[in-house]
Parts: structure tokens; sequence; C-alpha cells
């Protein structure tokens, strides 16, 4: 009850910490406060109590998140972007969640049950036996994640493939009432790119965008080039070498290691208006605002719509991605996801782009920091 305690105590505080915001969310640079104006819809005080609340949001979702143990079902921001919904399956734990200042849900099925059917897809060969025969345009496993609102599994595939997503639902031990299809238009793509323009290029051909410092180069995603593969800037200086990359399989993520003489700012590259400062790395929650910058389309946001779902490439499956509602062009591969000023990932793929709106992928951040050793930049 100690837990319960605290979080009874925070439930008391936000309401005022939201509406004046702290020194931290006062520090957000004007260039991620019009892009949140223009994607969220929020005024600078919104944005403002806006990242307040998601960063502090995941503190009280962790805590909540081990005390439920086995019976957590997942937690999200609700689209007001103020509340907290937090899914158990024991009936019990309810007032509990209520007096830690979070709205109960009541639901089946439980987190770790979605998360071993999802992660028993991951080792199984997914694609359809049929799709020889059917047309290629219209078949494809595309991704496939938990999404803790639904309670579900969900997993998206072309038209020509909605059978075979279920078939594979049904093979993991999942019922009908356990997962849903969701029909997508197309395959999710990385976005790398072979036009020569800013940020770095790969062996002088592909060009990706920086992700973050850290004290000996920095992190961008892996699909952007192999250990060995060169890095120089749009002007063919060197930067570095890959030194570490993995894509496809368990990430997309890559560590540069720079050449001497080469600064390393903690800042990401607000594009002509002044640096966004990065402070660390606290991960967000399901349904938290979220920000993205790349060379080719600058800076933009949207929210987090689910954690650890695997995506499906035409170079192979990537597992543990970030699917966010920000949109991503061709060349921004590699680039900043952050909200507010805690670094999130580097920006992988999706579908879409940012005429018409899209999906985008991104991996966390602090899988690469730590697979690699490596220690982040702060401003």
């Amino acid at each position: 009850m100690e837990l319960f305690g605290f979080l009874a105590f925070l439930a008391t505080v936000l309401p005022v910490v939201y509406g004046a915001p702290t020194q931290t969310s006062n520090s957000l640079h004007p260039k991620l406060v019009a892009a949140m104006k223009r994607d969220l819809g929020l005024d600078a005080e919104q944005a403002h109590a806006r990242v307040t609340r998601d960063v502090m949001a995941s503190e009280v979702i962790e805590q909540l998140r081990a005390s439920a143990g086995d019976s957590f079902a997942g937690a999200w921001i609700a689209e007001d972007g103020t509340t907290i919904n937090v899914a158990v399956t024991d009936q019990s734990l309810a007032a509990e969640v209520s007096a830690a200042g979070a709205n109960p849900a009541v639901v089946a099925n439980s987190f770790s049950k979605l998360e071993d059917a999802k992660l028993a897809l991951d080792n199984m060969d997914i694609k359809d036996p049929n799709s020889l025969a059917k047309d290629e345009a219209s078949s494809g496993i595309a991704a496939y994640y938990v999404d803790v609102a639904a309670n579900k599994l969900v997993l998206e595939a072309l038209s020509g493939s909605t059978a075979h997503a279920e078939s594979l639902a049904s093979q993991v031990g999942l019922v009908a009432s356990e997962f849903e299809v969701r029909t997508v238009e197309s395959m999710p793509t990385t976005f790398a790119t072979v036009l020569g323009g800013d940020a770095y290029i790969i062996d002088r051909v592909a060009r990706c965008s920086v992700g973050f410092s850290v004290t000996t180069g920095f992190v961008s995603a892996g699909h952007c080039g192999t250990a060995g593969s060169s890095a120089t800037t749009s002007s063919g200086a060197s930067l570095g070498t890959f030194s570490g990359s993995v894509f496809p399989g368990s990430a997309d993520m890559s560590y540069i290691r720079t050449v001497s003489g080469t600064t390393l700012s903690g800042n990401i590259d607000g594009y002509g208006q002044g640096n966004l400062p990065v402070s660390g790395s606290t991960a967000s929650s399901t349904g938290s605002s979220i920000c993205r910058s790349g060379s080719t389309s600058g800076v933009h946001c949207g929210t987090v719509g689910a954690l650890s779902a695997t995506v499906n490439y035409a170079e192979g499956r990537v597992t543990g991605l970030t699917q966010t509602t920000v949109c991503a062009e061709p060349g921004d591969s590699g680039g900043s996801f952050y909200t507010g000023a805690q670094a999130q990932g580097v920006t992988s793929g999706g579908s879409g782009d940012c005429t018409v709106g899209g999906i985008t992928y991104f991996q966390p951040v602090n899988e690469i920091l730590s697979t690699y050793g490596l220690t982040l930049v702060r401003s």
C-alpha cells in the first residue's frame, strides 16, 4: 500500500503541475511548440502542459505495472491528453488504481498473455504460403503489436492476407476475441534515400539523419548502413564509421563512432530556428505526445500508438519498434524522436508521407545505448 499512498499523493498534485508547467516544460523550444500546434492542435500553454503530463504519466504507469504484477494489462494516455488509463485483469485492483489517480479498466487479457503471443509470432515464418498464387501488391503482413486500449493483439495486413493473419493468430493460441486484423493499404518501408543533401551520407550514396549524439559519436537507424560503412557530411568531410549495426531482426539501430575533432552536441537540429535541447531519455507511454526531426521533412509531431511492435519490411522483420502517428519521408531515417527534451528513439520506417499523413515506427534509443554501452550527450 506504500506505493498507492505515494501515487495518491501524485494524484493530488498533478492537476496543479499540469496547469502550471515546470521549468522543464517551459523550456520547450518555439520550433517544437509550433510543430505541436500544427500537428496536435495545441497552443503554447497546452503544449507545455501536455509534455509535463506525458513525462509524469510514464512514471506513474511504471509504478502501477510493478504493483499489479501478472494482472497488469497495459496502460495508455487517453485522446484527451489528460486521463491515464490502467488496465488490470483483477477486479480487486480497480479501487487501488483509482486511488492512484488513474482510470481503471478491468479486462480479460493480461499484457503478458498478448505479448507472449506476439513473441511467438516473432519466432514463426509469417509469410503467406499461398502468396505466389495471389497478387503480390495485395498480400503481406505489415506489422503486429499489442493494442492495450483494445486489449487485443492487432495484426495489420494487406487485403489479400487477412485470412492468413487470422490463421497466424490462431496458431499462437488466440481466439477471435483476443485479436483483431486491420487492413492496411501498403506495406511499410524504411525512409533511407539515395538523394544527396544535408544530414549525413553513407558510403557516399545514401542519406540518413542523425539520431542523437553520444560521447563517442552518434546513433541512427541500422538500415542506414552496416558495420564498416563510412559516414560523411553532405560536402564529403569524414564524420566516422559505423561501429555497429542491427537490421533487420531484433532492432533497427546503428552506432557511428566519429573521427577525432568532431563536435558532439546535446541538441536536435531545429532546421533554421535554433536547436532543441536533449536532457534525458525517459521513455514515453502509449498515447503520449511525441515529435520527430529529420533532414527531409523537418519537425513533425503526433502521438505514440503502440510499444514493442513488430514491423515486416521488405528486407525482413524488425521487432521492438514503437508505432506513432507522426509522418516521415525518405531521408528522415535515423532521425530523432523525442517528447519534450526526452530522447525517445531513431526513425525506422513506416507508410504515408507528410502531405497525406502516415504511420512511422522508431527504434527506442535506450536499447541502442545499452546495447553499445553508450552515454547520451545532454544539453
